[in-house]
């Protein structure tokens, strides 16, 4: 079993739209269990539609569980009933066909509320209460044997690197970050690679060592070290007179991004294109939307896929 984090500390650079993608795309072929960690739900409300989605959080069916158990000692940690199977059959009609390979684990409002809880709640020993609230969906993980039930667990991570997304980190071998290349964002990931690097593997290692956590006692889902699999270049805007194709600012940018992580920058460039944000508004991705320039979409995302599978395969 794979498992990876999309993730960027930056937001609006096309984390929802890949991992919605890459879900769909591995579960062609493979089980896969996606789960939502960012409070912004945006993921969530793509695969479910925002009735099934409301219903989902009245109900308490939400990730959101996983964290409340730290929290609240009356909240237990639940198991697999958070899970929603094969969302796209909530639908109705004939949207149960697809994707039944998809599960999903969606995610609420109340996570940021529930983040500032996890913050500041502490039992006895300090050091391993950080490790126990920051390794939850790990042990959730093994708790429900994920490794027997699916091939895939992606993360959906918000554009934050506290305690949900640290947990996500937690238990990935590796994490793919979508980065719109000008000079923010460039200079962004440097210096968020060695977040992840330094102070979140790091962090965790250490809390293990002084906690005194025993390899009986670690979960078997969580990552000591968590690789960089990918960066995907997206939503760059398009010039037809320039000569590379693309706008100056994200040619030039593009380009020192390949020079700086030569290995990790994917091939397929994500496109600003007419047809990917209206396939994800109407919920389904590019390839089975019928919208305007759906094939070209289409294509695009299924090679920034192919080769996103093949980074995370190898990790």
């Amino acid at each position: 079993m794979k498992k990876a984090s999309i993730i960027n500390f930056k937001g609006g650079v096309g984390k929802t739209t890949l991992s919605f993608h890459l879900a769909c795309h591995l579960a062609l072929e493979h089980r896969v269990l996606v789960v939502d960690v960012d409070h912004q739900s945006s993921l969530s409300l793509v695969i479910l539609r925002a009735d099934n989605w409301a219903k989902m959080v009245a109900g308490n069916t939400s990730v959101n569980r996983i964290f409340e158990s730290f929290c609240n000692r009356r909240v237990a940690m639940p198991k697999d009933e958070i899970i929603i199977k094969a969302p796209f059959s909530l639908r109705g009609g004939s949207s149960g066909k697809y994707y039944p390979n998809l599960d999903l684990v969606c995610a609420q409002f109340e996570l940021d509320d529930t983040e500032i809880d996890l913050a500041s709640t502490n039992y006895g020993n300090a050091n391993l209460s950080d490790w126990e609230k920051r390794t939850l969906l790990a042990g959730w993980l093994d708790a429900i044997g994920a490794e027997k039930k699916y091939d895939y667990v992606l993360f959906d991570c918000p554009p934050a690197t506290k305690i949900m997304s640290q947990n996500a980190l937690a238990c990935s071998h590796c994490y793919v970050t979508p980065v719109i290349p000008d000079e923010l964002s460039s200079r962004g990931f440097s210096h968020f690679q060695g977040l992840v690097k330094n102070k979140i593997d790091a962090k965790l290692d250490y809390l293990k060592t002084s906690a005194r956590i025993t390899a009986a006692d670690t979960p078997k889902n969580y990552t000591k070290n968590t690789k960089l699999a990918a960066i995907a270049p997206f939503l760059i805007k398009t010039a037809g007179r320039a000569a590379s194709g693309y706008a100056n600012i994200h040619t030039e940018e593009l380009g020192r991004l390949r020079t700086q992580w030569p290995k990790a920058v994917i091939g397929t460039v994500g496109k600003n294109l007419i047809g990917v944000p209206e396939a994800i508004n109407d919920g389904w991705p590019t390839w089975n939307h019928w919208g305007k320039n759906a094939n070209r979409a289409a294509a695009m995302m299924r090679n920034i896929c192919v080769e996103l599978k093949t980074r995370i395969d190898a990790s």
